[in-house]
């Protein structure tokens, strides 16, 4: 590690040209330099105003940060102001920990970001043996990663990393080590890629005209690895091609392209398909050298970026302007109710309710209340399954409905449509009205759901009422999503037997071995037991045989009392998970914690995992579904084990379950558990998504152990999210449960 520090060679300069990637500049001796953009300072405000905020004439300080580009030296702004390199002076110790963000891959290794300004290469050499994977697939950007400062070079402005020792297992009533983010720099580290990432904007198309391979493989590469969709080209033709027949968001050209050059693409890109979004890659010699033409296109709204593109200048494209489209025009624009719109239709977000459907169904159409019927064809029977709105409703009417509409519309899948209910249509609502008397019109729509029970959606309405092509349209595109919600539901439910039966499997073996260790040695000490009994009888005292034989008989029936209790407990721990009930009961923490180690001991032996549960000083109670928080336990703690297993089969790993004492349940009326291990790590673009139903990162995965967990600990009125994920480091799961009893 270097422990000399260069004097900061600071240089007096005046701004002479703004130059569409940034700063002309002119030092003291009449030499010319370059700031980008980005070097001109720390604040992303500042950034976005660089052309007022420097204006040619302006003066001050900057500190040269490179030689290599041809033409002019680059220069930094920012660095002059505040550099993050004086702070890495002091470091000495190099097993101090650094939780770092991934900005950059290539084949050799990762380029990762440890403070803002300060990034270094995690060369490939430095990954432990046991990964097998190259660093271009090991590594995404905006992966979490801890290492190590290997080597600081502050002349040349380099740093080399490399990663900490795998972590050892934690000791029961310790807490464990935290890897400390690091403290240089101004900001968080990783901040903008990570916000960008967690952001939730939406994915784009891009189009990239690049003829350099390396280049074209290095930036299609990373927008992948964010999200992004990439078609890449490499000449102008190409592109030309592509755009025939394909609309992308974004098109970001390369200027010095074989053919037709960049700026002609530009131009004729910005004529034939202006909706497109334009950026054109230049250096710095022929941004200068063709400034009037480029200065043209960017009047046009043509974007200017330097070459090689950066992570952070393909961040900055994907941030600015990231508008959603246009939203296509309505198929008619003569509506009678402007204000009912396919648009307002609710989608199935997490937590989406029948309830909610029902109300925004009432409210958008203006009935006074919206019933959903089920309809089993086995039993032909008909009940309410959810109503929404207030009005007379005489249930006892309901199972008269198997005569009604609701039955018709229904099983036969037929909408109705009734203005008015008028005298001859009475003697067929007569069924309907018996249960809902004040109803005057209605909508009836089939609730289409790949289920057994077939569904109808009744708008019934206390008026005569003319009802539009419109409202029946919204009517039936809702039932859709009822229909949708309705399938979703049954799925969870299937899943979750699914699911439950998949750990009945991976505990059967521990319990079956469990039990098989208590009642073996039993029967070998009964046999001892016996021959102990007959040698006694040879001896001639009667009264010291009756003796030796109560306390043998004693000492044998207080050992298979307590190899029946625990029997009994193995058993009752395997029943919890197998029972069904849902109702809610009171819990002790640590003894549900307790038990899913225990049934998960055998699991953990073979895969050569040590388990430790941090014992919390304070008994925790709670009242909520003893089932449901025992399977997400199994679920979350057996995935960690796997997890581990896949990653190091031979020398296994560790699992920790915590309770997260930061969290104040007085404060927030939640208890927070950390499920930790030191497995392979999560991509930080995947943390929302391992909860999707049918995705998973190990080749033997179903994809529901996670889903289904999401969904219990909802229902149970909690949430579980990853907490921490750091590539080859671990994760740390968070599992939120409500405190109150």
């Amino acid at each position: 590690m270097s422990d000399s520090h260069p004097t900061r060679q600071l240089h007096n300069v005046k701004v002479i040209k703004h130059l569409p990637l940034g700063l002309l500049i002119e030092l003291e001796n009449h030499q010319h330099g370059i700031v980008r953009v980005r070097e001109i300072a720390w604040d992303e405000h500042q950034r976005e105003q660089w052309r007022s905020l420097y204006p040619p004439g302006w003066t001050g300080q900057a500190l040269p940060i490179s030689n290599l580009q041809k033409g002019h030296p680059e220069y930094s702004l920012r660095l002059a102001e505040d550099d993050p390199w004086d702070e890495l002076a002091a470091i000495r110790d190099k097993q101090q920990i650094f939780q770092g963000t991934v900005t950059g891959v290539v084949t050799f290794g990762a380029f990762i970001e440890i403070a803002s300004g300060l990034t270094g290469l995690l060369h490939k050499s430095q990954l432990p043996a046991w990964v097998g994977t190259l660093p271009i697939d090991l590594f995404w950007p905006g992966d979490r990663v801890r290492v190590t400062l290997r080597e600081i070079n502050l002349h040349e402005r380099r740093l080399n990393l490399g990663l900490p020792p795998t972590s050892l297992a934690p000791v029961a009533g310790q807490l464990p080590e935290t890897p400390a983010r690091s403290p240089l720099g101004s900001g968080e580290n990783g901040s903008s890629l990570d916000e960008f990432l967690n952001s939730g904007t939406r994915n784009q198309r891009i189009l990239l005209v690049e003829d350099e391979p390396d280049q074209q493989a290095a930036v299609s590469n990373w927008l992948t690895r964010i999200g992004q969709h990439v078609d890449p080209a490499s000449n102008a033709m190409e592109a030309l091609r592509y755009l025939s027949t394909s609309r992308p968001d974004l098109a970001i050209i390369d200027v010095g392209l074989p053919d037709v050059s960049g700026t002609d693409l530009a131009a004729t890109i910005l004529e034939r398909w202006p909706q497109v979004r334009v950026i054109i890659a230049t250096d710095w010699a022929r941004q200068e050298a063709m400034a009037d033409l480029l200065d043209a296109l960017r009047a046009r709204g043509v974007e200017m970026y330097p070459k090689p593109l950066l992570p952070e200048d393909l961040l900055a494209m994907l941030r600015e302007k990231n508008a959603p489209a246009e939203a296509l025009p309505a198929a008619s624009t003569d509506l009678p109710h402007p204000g009912l719109s396919l648009d307002d239709l609710p989608g199935l977000q997490a937590g989406r309710s029948l309830q909610d459907l029902l109300h925004q169904c009432r409210r958008h159409l203006g009935f006074d209340q919206a019933l959903l019927f089920e309809f089993d064809p086995i039993h032909r029977a008909t009940s309410l399954l959810e109503r929404s709105g207030e009005g007379q409703l005489n249930k006892a009417a309901l199972p008269g409905l198997v005569y009604s509409p609701v039955r018709d519309v229904a099983e036969d899948g037929k909408m109705i449509v009734m203005s008015e209910i008028g005298a001859h249509e009475k003697d067929r609502f007569r069924y309907l009205l018996e249960l809902i008397p004040d109803m005057e019109s209605c909508i009836g729509v089939p609730v289409r759901a790949e289920t057994q029970s077939a569904y109808a959606l009744f708008l019934p309405g206390k008026h005569v009422r003319q009802i539009t092509k419109e409202q029946r349209l919204y009517a039936e595109a809702l039932a859709q999503v009822i229909g949708s919600l309705l399938e979703q539901k049954q799925f969870k439910e299937k899943s979750v037997l699914i699911q439950r039966t998949t750990l009945i499997g991976h505990l059967t073996r521990a319990m079956v071995h469990e039990i098989n260790n208590l009642v073996v040695p039993l029967a070998s000490r009964l046999d001892t037991l016996q021959t102990t009994l007959a040698r006694l009888e040879k001896n001639p005292n009667q009264a010291e045989i009756q003796e030796r034989k109560n306390l043998l008989l004693s000492a044998a029936l207080n050992e298979t009392r307590e190899i029946i209790r625990r029997i009994i407990n193995t058993t009752r721990m395997f029943w919890r998970i197998v029972e069904k009930g849902k109702k809610p009961e009171i819990l002790r923490v640590d003894e549900i914690i307790d038990e899913t180690i225990h049934l998960l001991r055998d699991n953990a032996a073979r895969a050569h995992v040590h388990m430790v549960f941090n014992r919390p000083e304070q008994m925790l109670i709670i009242r909520n579904q003893a089932v449901a928080f025992e399977q997400v336990l199994l679920n979350v703690v057996l995935n960690a084990i796997q997890q581990v297993n896949e990653f190091r089969p031979e020398t296994g790993g560790w699992v920790q379950v915590r309770v997260d004492t930061s969290l104040d349940p007085a404060k927030t009326g939640l208890h927070r558990l950390l499920i930790e291990d030191n497995g392979p790590g999560i991509h930080a673009r995947l943390w929302n998504k391992i909860f999707e139903a049918g995705y998973t990162t190990r080749h033997d995965g179903s994809g529901i152990g996670l889903y289904i967990s999401r969904n219990l600990v909802e229902e149970m009125g909690g949430r579980i999210y990853v907490k921490e994920s750091c590539v080859l480091g671990g994760t740390t799961f968070a599992l939120e449960i409500p405190a109150q009893l």
